[in-house]
């Protein structure tokens, strides 16, 4: 019995130790080494693709100061659980005014790439449409306005990928009104690139939209 106990006894203490080498030892791939090629491979016949955030997805900032209205969790950000910081993320009201009257010096500045919250009483730091946009680099989709993670080589020249940031807090016409203005914006542009770079115009050129949740 005693034998046996030991037996039992030494096969578990293997069992965890391997378990902990492994914890210890793991590591997550290297995106570069998988996909380093197809993150610089491109070519005319890709459709550019738009990236449309959520409700509360875009970063908002107060034009006059740069402050961050919505969107950053540390420094001078504004806080939503202060008067007067409420009043600056909230649109202004005025009674009788139709909503396209009412404006304020807030404006969109990018798709918000990290959002912090609180999970019971601990603050918890996730990374909101950044892998998003990461994917999509590694499929040589590469966002410009994303910043270079130093994990995969993306190349030089990507230009098929592109983030639509919108006030979340105006009425959806109208953000939809800025998106069709939007899209033949950067639908020149990718026309002019890739004619420059391919010598082939995409005439009836087509964009894919990843959206999500109200973005859609």
């Amino acid at each position: 019995m005693g034998r046996l106990v030991s037996t039992w006894a030494a096969v578990l203490a293997l069992a965890l130790l391997t378990g902990c080498t492994a914890h210890l030892f793991h590591q997550h791939p290297r995106l570069g080494s998988l996909y380093e090629r197809s993150a610089q491979a491109h070519g005319p016949e890709q459709h550019p693709v738009i990236v449309i955030p959520g409700l509360t997805g875009s970063r908002l900032v107060d034009g006059s100061s740069g402050r961050v209205v919505w969107g950053a969790f540390s420094g001078n950000y504004a806080k939503p659980n202060r008067p007067g910081d409420a009043r600056l993320i909230a649109l202004p009201m005025r009674r009788g005014a139709a909503l396209e009257e009412l404006r304020d010096g807030v404006e969109p500045d990018g798709v918000l790439e990290k959002v912090r919250v609180t999970l019971f009483g601990l603050p918890v730091s996730l990374k909101a449409y950044f892998q998003i946009l990461s994917v999509l680099g590694a499929g040589g989709y590469r966002d410009e306005s994303l910043a270079e993670a130093d994990q995969v080589d993306w190349g030089d020249d990507h230009y098929t990928c592109f983030q639509f940031d919108y006030d979340w807090r105006r009425d959806n016409v109208e953000n939809a009104r800025r998106l069709h203005e939007f899209i033949q914006e950067k639908r020149a542009y990718v026309r002019e690139e890739t004619l420059k770079r391919f010598g082939v115009d995409p005439v009836d050129l087509k964009f894919d939209v990843v959206a999500h949740s109200m973005g859609a």
